[in-house]
């Protein structure tokens, strides 16, 4: 027989559903679901796993609801396979706004109901509890994207369960955006300093990435300066959270080729098995190349990627890649306008793409990575209406 405690244990590592069904089957497992410490340890436990799912949506402004929302696992290929999450925890998201960011079983959602007075919400799908977040800044800001940096916290001395950053430009051209931290504690936003984003090159804030207490962001790569201004180039921009210091790392020199293509993309994604790294990913011409970060202060780079996708073995009449980005630090997803495919990284050159899905998001489409997970919102969430 297995002790209580070895019993908490094995059920720690068990998707939300299984322990709901393990609760409502035995009495002395009942209120598992509810104890903060419980909710905390598989949480973490589901962290140390990886995320084995994916959502996907159609890429758009954030001014349109999704419409479409699609919760797939990226493991099997099944159609059979059952939802993580209750079906209606993905139509609330699809009709009351759109997925901004994912992390560790929360999503954060740009609300565009009508019926509700705040610009956006931190909601967990599998428990459907969530919770309504004050605008930062205090300014209405319905009709501009939002710039949000979202990921939960594993770290037991942290008090917050998640960060949760808001990156907020000013009008006036040139200067440098206010950075705003909100505590889940105590349901404020607190001021973070500004971020020196450079002189006048846009950030694309599609992929964003925190990571060791920095947030990374990486500029557009548009033809809109003189070659000898120190800015020609995109550049990634590392803002230390803590002490408000930020650095503008350069590009390795082979990523800049292409950059006059329409279809030339450089995304930031984080890298390695243990998620302790950056890496950019250059999409041109269906070819993808990977570098790695492997010096912050001299901005070096190491090449860990390079592959066009039909060596791959991508379909040659579906070629056409709708959206990308690494999962778990080595799986590369792809979409093209019928399909998601995946690629093991750490394989290299000996994987092979195996088809995930179908789905109906469109020709262009925006991913994020998910897990199943109690994790709490924060205080005074509400629970969804059956």
């Amino acid at each position: 027989m297995f002790s209580e405690t070895e019993l908490l244990e094995i059920f720690s590592w068990l998707p939300v559903k299984v322990i709901y069904k393990f609760s409502s089957l035995c009495k002395s497992l009942s209120q598992l679901p509810k104890e903060d410490f419980f909710a905390k340890k598989q949480s973490k436990n589901t962290h140390l796993v990886g995320d084995k799912y994916f959502l996907i949506q159609p890429y758009s402004c954030q001014s349109y609801k999704a419409g479409k929302l699609q919760l797939h696992s990226w493991i099997s290929s099944s159609t059979n396979d059952v939802l993580p999450v209750p079906y209606n925890s993905l139509q609330f998201i699809a009709t009351t706004g759109r997925v901004l960011r994912s992390s560790n079983g929360l999503v954060c959602v740009r609300n565009l109901s009508n019926h509700y007075e705040k610009s956006y919400f931190i909601f967990n799908p599998a428990t459907k509890y969530w919770l309504q977040i004050p605008q930062a800044g205090g300014f209405d800001c319905r009709d501009i994207d939002f710039k949000i940096v979202f990921e939960c916290n594993n770290v037991d001395n942290i008090a917050d369960d998640y960060m949760l950053i808001s990156v907020i430009e000013i009008s006036e051209w040139g200067s440098d955006p206010f950075c705003k931290i909100y505590s889940s504690r105590e349901n404020i936003w607190k001021d973070a300093g500004r971020i020196n984003i450079g002189a006048g090159r846009n950030i694309c804030y599609e992929t964003t990435v925190y990571q060791n207490g920095s947030i990374y962001l990486i500029s557009d790569s548009g033809q809109y300066f003189r070659e000898d201004s120190p800015f020609f180039w995109p550049y990634i921009v590392a803002y230390d959270v803590n002490n408000c210091v930020t650095k503008l790392l350069k590009l390795p020199k082979s990523s800049r080729e292409g950059m006059d293509d329409l279809d030339y993309k450089l995304r930031i994604f984080k890298w390695g098995n243990s998620n302790k790294y950056i890496c950019l990913v250059k999409l041109n011409n269906n070819m993808f190349t990977i570098w790695a970060l492997t010096d912050e202060e001299t901005s070096s780079w190491h090449q860990v990627f390079k592959m066009h996708v039909k060596t791959m073995g991508l379909n040659q009449f579906d070629l056409r890649v709708a959206g990308f980005t690494i999962l778990n630090g080595n799986i590369l997803l792809i979409a093209t306008n019928l399909m998601v495919y995946r690629y093991d990284l750490s394989t290299k050159s000996s994987g092979e793409l195996q088809e995930v899905c179908h789905h109906g998001c469109g020709e262009n489409v925006i991913f994020h990575s998910f897990s199943s997970t109690l994790r709490p919102c924060g205080t005074n969430a509400t629970k969804l209406a059956a």
